[in-house]
């Protein structure tokens, strides 16, 4: 039993989908440059998915394309790989931007020109 909640697991499923999708129309080495993927991700990560520690988004796509796919994923193991390593650090640097906070040390700055000068 998965310990994520149902939100999660129709982003992962949907994920997965879309690596199945990019393995069984592609001839080469697909790639995942889509908005879509990075609504998906960005949902992933606001849904709580990167508290889980024990979880790799890699693993945890790679699983579920094994299972919706078995055919494509069996013969392009590289392919796959590939999408998920490529899934994986998207939403690593999605994970980083989003937890970043505001540099302690700059100064303040003036809301606008004329509360910058004296005019």
């Amino acid at each position: 039993m998965s310990n994520t909640n149902p939100q999660i697991e129709k982003q992962l499923d949907k994920l997965a989908s879309i690596c199945c999708t990019r393995l069984e129309h592609s001839s080469t080495d697909p790639t995942l440059d889509d908005s879509s993927i990075d609504e998906l991700l960005k949902s992933l990560l606001m849904s709580g998915y990167a508290r889980h520690a024990d979880r790799s988004l890699q693993v945890d796509i790679e699983n579920r394309v094994k299972d919706m796919c078995r055919e494509p994923a069996m013969h392009r193991g590289g392919g796959l790989s590939g999408l998920t390593e490529q899934l994986q650090n998207k939403f690593n640097q999605l994970k980083s931007w989003e937890s970043r906070q505001p540099d302690d040390k700059s100064k303040a700055k003036a809301a606008n020109i004329s509360s910058a000068t004296d005019a």
